[in-house]
């Protein structure tokens, strides 16, 4: 359960399998997607039932949501038992994204800012990677629903020019609510960034200048 991950609501985090990137700092390593779930679909719908009534909402995370095609049908799903709906996404599934957004079937989007552009194929491990993450970016900014945009830190990662430049491009795409994360090495699988350091700190300089920029800003 959260009460973080989807603003003003009481929620549950269910997270999925797969993902395309490789980021170094990532400590949800939900990578391989066999297609054997750990929880079965009664189990799933089982725990939705008994909670109806008292969570608000379910966060779907992983791993990245948005490469499965069956997303659009769990969300309805979702909306039909009573519960509101979040995505957190890297957005690197700019059409999905479209379709979930269009439809109706999510109420709050969180979206992981990665790098400036011309350094994301560098963090992510992808190719060509910031074309779909920059579409998607739109697509969040021009639809109804609710988003915050957010980007983790840590030195080895990015310098702090490229923090700067990623906090600028947010903000000059149009985005109204941006946090900036601190790296912190729990569950963290790469070794020597683990061992660098337990929570980076974020440099005043993009604080200060993300303050300005955004009409809700924290660091995390």
């Amino acid at each position: 359960m959260t009460t973080i991950d989807f603003p003003g609501r009481l929620a549950a985090a269910f997270f999925v399998a797969g993902c395309p990137w490789r980021c170094r700092y990532c400590h949800n390593h939900l990578l391989q997607n066999s297609g054997e779930p750990v929880k079965s679909w009664q189990e799933v719908e089982s725990f939705l039932d008994k909670r109806r009534g008292f969570l608000e909402g379910i966060v779907i995370s992983g791993g990245e949501p948005c490469m499965h095609k069956s997303l659009p049908a769990f969300l309805a799903m979702l909306r039909e038992k009573g519960y509101a709906t979040a995505v957190h996404t890297n957005g690197y599934y700019s059409a999905m994204l479209r379709r979930i957004l269009m439809t109706g079937l999510v109420d709050f989007v969180a979206m992981d800012v990665k790098a400036p552009p011309r350094a994301y194929d560098r963090v992510t491990g992808g190719q060509g990677t910031c074309i779909e993450v920059s579409r998607s970016i739109d697509l969040i900014i021009n639809s109804d629903c609710d988003y915050e945009f957010r980007t983790t830190y840590h030195p080895d990662i990015l310098s702090e020019h490229e923090l700067i430049e990623t906090t600028r491009a947010i903000a000059a795409a149009g985005a109204k609510r941006f946090y900036l994360q601190r790296f912190r090495n729990i569950g963290v699988a790469d070794k020597e960034l683990s061992e660098s350091c337990e929570l980076a700190i974020i440099p005043d300089a993009a604080v200060e200048l993300a303050e300005s920029l955004f009409d809700t800003f924290e660091v995390r």
